[in-house]
């Protein structure tokens, strides 16, 4: 008698051929899902970086610059909380070395990190987010504080992740306008050499269609958000060191940019840099306005002599460059009315009586270390007048 497993085939070739409907017609919805989300994106309408992940709220507050690339929206504001510090996008810390960081910031209808909008003012800051200090409170920032020490008007005009070409533009086109006696120009030691090669690239080679779009992609956002909360991180003690504080205690502070020679690329970033200042100087002196030049020196540089390094930690191999006396030998040298301040002995000072001058998992000051940069700018700004207030 014939065999009836043929008979029982069909129903078996029907189910599979059921699943992989499904499953395609799955796939081809999930797909157009991401399409239709992804348009807005697309034509331009909505960045994703503005609407998910931490930081939505610092990138709301973004618009698109030609020359400078991004700045924030004339009269925004951002205010919002985050624990852990910038050492914690690539790095994994014990919760209890993680700072729970508040803000509330508003910015001026240049969209610049001031109370109020400005028609004139006595001093104006350049620089990156050191000088915006997103974290501190508007009485507690460098620029606060020196105005109220000198009695005086002061412009912050501080962006995070600025580069010397772009303080360059906004000192001409914010700064120079308020008929300023004095402009502050903060270098971050830091960051802002890598800036100036990655600006001359951005411009030598624009974002296309396709590259921007995926820039403000729901897709890129997602995927980095993710990463961000649950990606894999390195131990975070292979970038840390641990200061005894003078009560006793012991503080672990983790370190983001890896101190070494300069190297050829840092080297031509800094001429680059000096030609820019010359350019900040001739541009202040045709207003009669003095510049002065700020080094701020990277984290390490101030913390590495009061640091005992673990086995683990990378920094105990790091080279502290001659950096700040380069600087000062190539900024002098432009011409002499310019100044010069180098914040790193006072920091260091601060650092062998106790304090913490910056955020113990992030690369920026603190509220102590605005204040010793505004004290440092101040003492400095007595002692050297111009000739007609000197008279």
């Amino acid at each position: 008698m014939a065999k009836s497993e043929p008979v029982l085939d069909q129903p078996v070739s029907l189910l599979r051929s059921a699943i992989v409907r499904r499953l395609l017609l799955a796939i081809v919805s999930l797909f157009f899902a991401l399409f239709v989300i992804e348009l807005p994106a697309l034509f331009h309408l909505v960045d994703y970086k503005a609407v998910i992940g931490p930081l939505r709220g610092y990138y709301a507050t973004i618009i698109y610059d030609p020359e400078l690339l991004y700045i924030k929206r004339p009269h925004s504001a951002w205010i919002g909380q985050l624990r852990g510090g910038d050492i914690t996008a690539n790095y994994r810390l014990p919760p209890s070395d993680m700072t729970l960081f508040h803000w509330d910031t508003k910015y001026d209808q240049s969209g610049c990190r001031n109370q109020q909008d400005l028609q004139k003012a006595d001093i104006v800051a350049v620089g990156d987010s050191m000088v915006e200090g997103v974290t501190v409170p508007s009485p507690q920032l460098m620029t606060s504080l020196v105005g109220r020490a000198q009695g005086k008007v002061v412009a912050n005009l501080g962006q995070s992740a600025y580069g010397p070409q772009q303080e360059l533009a906004s000192l001409k086109r914010f700064g120079l306008p308020l008929h300023p006696d004095t402009v502050l120009w903060v270098f971050s030691e830091a960051s802002d050499l890598g800036d100036v090669v990655w600006y001359d690239a951005l411009k030598r080679n624009p974002e296309g269609f396709w590259t921007s779009f995926y820039q403000r992609s729901f897709t890129r956002t997602a995927y980095k958000t993710l990463m961000l909360l649950f990606g894999h991180k390195r131990d975070g003690v292979t970038r840390s060191g641990v200061v005894e504080r003078s009560n006793g205690n012991h503080v672990t502070m983790y370190f983001l940019s890896v101190a070494a020679p300069l190297s050829a690329r840092d080297l031509g970033a800094l001429d680059e840099t000096v030609h820019i200042v010359a350019e900040a100087y001739q541009r202040s002196q045709a207003q009669n306005a003095r510049l002065v030049f700020v080094f701020a020196p990277d984290k390490f540089r101030v913390f590495h002599d009061f640091c005992s390094f673990p086995e683990a930690s990378e920094c105990r191999n790091w080279v502290v460059n001659d950096l700040p006396e380069r600087m000062r030998k190539a900024i002098t040298a432009i011409a002499p009315g310019i100044g010069y301040i180098d914040l790193t002995p006072n920091l260091v000072d601060a650092v062998k009586q106790g304090q913490l001058p910056y955020y113990p998992d992030d690369a920026h000051w603190s509220p102590e270390g605005h204040k010793i940069a505004a004290d440092t700018i101040n003492d400095y700004l007595s002692a050297v007048r111009k000739p007609t207030q000197a008279n």
